[in-house]
C-alpha cells in the first residue's frame, strides 16, 4: 500500500471513530445534562463540528465530502443504536424519523465536505461561514417556534451565541467587511430554510 493510500485508509477510519464518538456522546448526553444542555448535545449544528473537521483533512474535493457524510451516517446509526441499548428496545434499520436523519446526513456531509475543502482557501467566504451560520440558523428557528421550544431557550440562545462566537473568531479583523457579512447572512438564511424544512417534517405538521 502506497503512502497515499495509507492515508486515506486512515482517514476513513478515523471518521468512522468520530462518527461513532459523537453518536455514543450525544445519547449520554441527553440522558444526563441537566436542563436545556441536553438538547445542546443532540444538536445537529453539533454534530456537523466533527464532520466537517474531519473532512477538511481530504486532500481532494470528493475525498473531503466522503469523510463527511461517513461521519455523519455513522453519527446517525450510533445513536439509535446506543440510545436503543440505554433505553433497553430492540434496534433496526428503519422508522421515519432514522431515514430523515439519514437524509440530512447525506445532504449535509456533500455541502459541508466541500465547504471544508473550499475553506483550505481563505477566498472562500462563503465556505467559511457555513459552521457559524448554522448554528445561528438554529438558534433563530427554535426562537420562530418557540411554543414548541419553550423548554430549551437557554439552548436556542446559546445556538446564537456559539454562531456568532465563531462568525468572529473565523473572520477576526474581516468580520465586518462586506464579502463576510454577505456571506453570512445567506447562509444563515438557507440555513434557517433548511431548519423549517426539517422542522415541518419532523413535527408532523403539513401544508
Amino acid at each position: 500500500m502506497d503512502s497515499n493510500k495509507k492515508v486515506i485508509t486512515i482517514q476513513i477510519v478515523c471518521a468512522l471513530f468520530v462518527g461513532l464518538l459523537t453518536g455514543i456522546l450525544t445519547v449520554f448526553g441527553q440522558k444526563y445534562l441537566p436542563g436545556s444542555l441536553n438538547s445542546l448535545a443532540n444538536s445537529g449544528a453539533v454534530w456537523l463540528i466533527p464532520a466537517f473537521f474531519i473532512a477538511s483533512a481530504g486532500k481532494g474535493k470528493y475525498l473531503s465530502i466522503l469523510l463527511c457524510i461517513e461521519t455523519l451516517v455513522v453519527c446517525v446509526i450510533s445513536y439509535y443504536w446506543v440510545e436503543s441499548v440505554v433505553n433497553s428496545h430492540s434496534f433496526s434499520f428503519g422508522g421515519y424519523y432514522f431515514y430523515i436523519w439519514l437524509a440530512c446526513a447525506v445532504v449535509a456531509g456533500i455541502i459541508f465536505g466541500a465547504s471544508a475543502f473550499l475553506q483550505k482557501n481563505s477566498k472562500y467566504y462563503w465556505a467559511a461561514s457555513l459552521l457559524p451560520s448554522v448554528f445561528f440558523a438554529e438558534g433563530l428557528n427554535e426562537l420562530l417556534h418557540l411554543p414548541d421550544y419553550m423548554h430549551m431557550i437557554p439552548a436556542a440562545i446559546g445556538r446564537i451565541i456559539i454562531g456568532l462566537s465563531l462568525y468572529f473568531f473565523i473572520y477576526k479583523g474581516d468580520c465586518f467587511r462586506r464579502k463576510t457579512l454577505i456571506s453570512f447572512c445567506a447562509l444563515s438564511a438557507l440555513g434557517l430554510a433548511g431548519y423549517e424544512i426539517l422542522f415541518l417534517l419532523t413535527s408532523g405538521t403539513t401544508y
